[in-house]
């Protein structure tokens, strides 16, 4: 199984469509999306205009803490203008004018990290999930996950446990190293699960998340570790790799005997199409199309 990851912070309709119509193309059929209803609807039309029938739907939401739920923003007083967040952001969220797009931001932090005087910094953007969760699981969405990588215990337990009171198909926890050490992964997982059914859980091993900017086993070694550490485990769950994941993944994950699901790629399924589908007459250019199906399918041949 490979799943397209559009981004749980992108809330640009235009750009989910875009993404989904072309990988739905190139025959992928999972797509994680952020939880919004709007774009909900946008990749529901983008599948309908690919003609596939099949095709699964993740929402993903995060608890405080976890950067799955920032957003970018700049203190103008301190900003020089070097251009160095525009360069640099993978998403394309940042305006010529350098000023953020809100709705692109995935809150990755690259734009952060390149600024040279501190003046982008990064605020947390949450949503009501009893409101929204239920809602797309009655619209159709068969997977609800969670990005847990943050200390706020009483958040977790509340966005799980609505999570479970929606009853989804499938419910993911999406969990990288970045806080905690091998145990403390473990028994977070652990305990999550302790009142699931086996095998309706998903656990996504975030290598490094956001992290997936170039094609190199280096890249993905993180995304194959995790998934061993969570294997290794013999938890009743099911495994899919994530966190600079690209299409070495597959490859590698193999030859280190991991007994994986699914592979779940974001960043570098957005850039290898990018191209292509930032075209401003996309719709209309049936060269653009074709150019980036056929990206979109390479990558798609050897993840799945």
């Amino acid at each position: 199984m490979l799943k397209i990851v559009c981004g749980a912070g992108n809330e640009d309709c235009e750009s989910v469509k875009r993404l989904v119509f072309v990988y739905a193309k190139a025959g992928c059929k999972y797509f994680d999306i952020s939880a919004r209803k709007e774009i909900l609807e946008a990749a529901k039309e983008a599948v309908s205009l690919a003609g596939l029938e099949d095709a699964h739907i993740c929402v993903s939401v995060g608890i405080k803490g976890d950067r799955h739920i920032t957003k970018a923003k700049i203190k103008e007083s301190v900003c020089i203008k070097c251009g160095n967040c525009l360069r640099n952001c993978p998403n394309d969220a940042i305006f010529p004018s350098i000023m953020v797009n809100d709705k692109r931001c995935i809150g990755c932090g690259t734009c952060a990290k390149k600024c040279p005087t501190g003046a982008m910094t990064m605020y947390e953007k949450d949503i009501n999930v009893k409101e929204i969760l239920p809602y797309m699981v009655e619209n159709g969405v068969e997977m609800l996950e969670l990005h847990i990588m943050g200390h706020d215990k009483k958040d977790l337990d509340y966005k799980w446990g609505v999570i479970n009171d929606c009853n989804p198909k499938y419910a993911s926890i999406c969990i990288d190293r970045e806080f905690f050490g091998n145990k403390e992964v473990i028994d977070r997982v652990r305990n999550m699960i302790a009142h699931r059914k086996p095998y309706t859980t998903i656990v996504q091993a975030d290598g490094i998340p956001m992290s997936g900017s170039d094609d190199s086993y280096k890249t993905t070694l993180q995304a194959v570790a995790m998934a061993e550490i969570i294997q290794n485990a013999n938890l009743p769950v099911h495994i899919v790799l994530s966190g600079g994941t690209n299409s070495k993944t597959a490859e590698l994950a193999k030859l280190c005997g991991i007994n994986y699901w699914g592979i779940a790629i974001g960043s570098w399924a957005r850039r290898v199409v990018k191209p292509y589908i930032n075209s401003s007459d996309f719709w209309d250019c049936l060269e653009c199309q074709h150019k980036s199906i056929e990206k979109a399918k390479e990558l798609v041949k050897v993840s799945v």
